[in-house]
């Protein structure tokens, strides 16, 4: 099965999706209740049938791991994310993204699924194209929607290395999360934030 192919039966069209987005719902409303208790490593699909009510096969039928399963219910979290807000300057809209997105991490849930999930993205190809194009380039769209609004403000040059600025943005994030272990805060984000913006002008 595909990675992009995690939520195929509750999204199929039919009579009985009302009843299938039902079940779907269950199922990922129990896995985030038990990752929020015990990450990733505490997961299993067994737990997960046993607190929704819902067979194991019928949780197998729709994703193939409970790596998949703790990625779908990561998903559905970042989907609940109210849209991006343009705040006045450029340096101001992204203090408040990075200000939210780390927020999330620090978040029981949010932070310990991305902390579970590094090892097995390494290896599974499926899971790392899935965190990818399903988390990953959601927040890679939004923030370059603010650095291509900074330089029609005239507020980066227009020459910017998009890939480059935002390679600048979330590396460092994610170093201080999965290596370094350094404290992620606003004071450190508005650093990040002010050393991009000096190498975007």
């Amino acid at each position: 099965m595909k990675a992009k192919r995690l939520f195929h039966d509750s999204q199929r069209p039919g009579r009985g999706r009302p009843r299938q987005a039902a079940t779907g719902h269950a199922i990922l409303r129990a896995t985030r209740e038990i990752l929020a208790r015990g990450g990733v490593h505490g997961l299993t699909v067994e737990g997960v049938a046993a607190r929704s009510g819902v067979a194991k096969t019928t949780i197998y039928r729709r994703w193939r791991s409970k790596e998949d399963l703790a990625l779908a219910a990561l998903l559905e979290v970042v989907q609940r994310e109210p849209p991006v807000r343009h705040l006045g300057h450029t340096r101001t809209a992204l203090n408040a993204y990075f200000g939210r997105m780390i927020s999330n991490f620090q978040s029981r849930l949010y932070g310990r699924v991305v902390r579970g999930l590094v090892s097995d993205l390494a290896v599974d190809r499926e899971l790392a194209r899935g965190f990818r194009e399903q988390v990953l380039a959601r927040r890679v769209a939004e923030v370059t929607g603010l650095l291509q609004r900074g330089i029609e403000r005239g507020e980066l040059r227009p020459d910017l290395d998009l890939e480059i600025a935002i390679d600048l943005l979330f590396g460092p994030i994610y170093y201080r999360l999965l290596i370094s272990g350094e404290a992620l805060t606003s004071a450190f984000i508005d650093r990040l934030v002010g050393a991009v913006m000096a190498y975007g002008r």
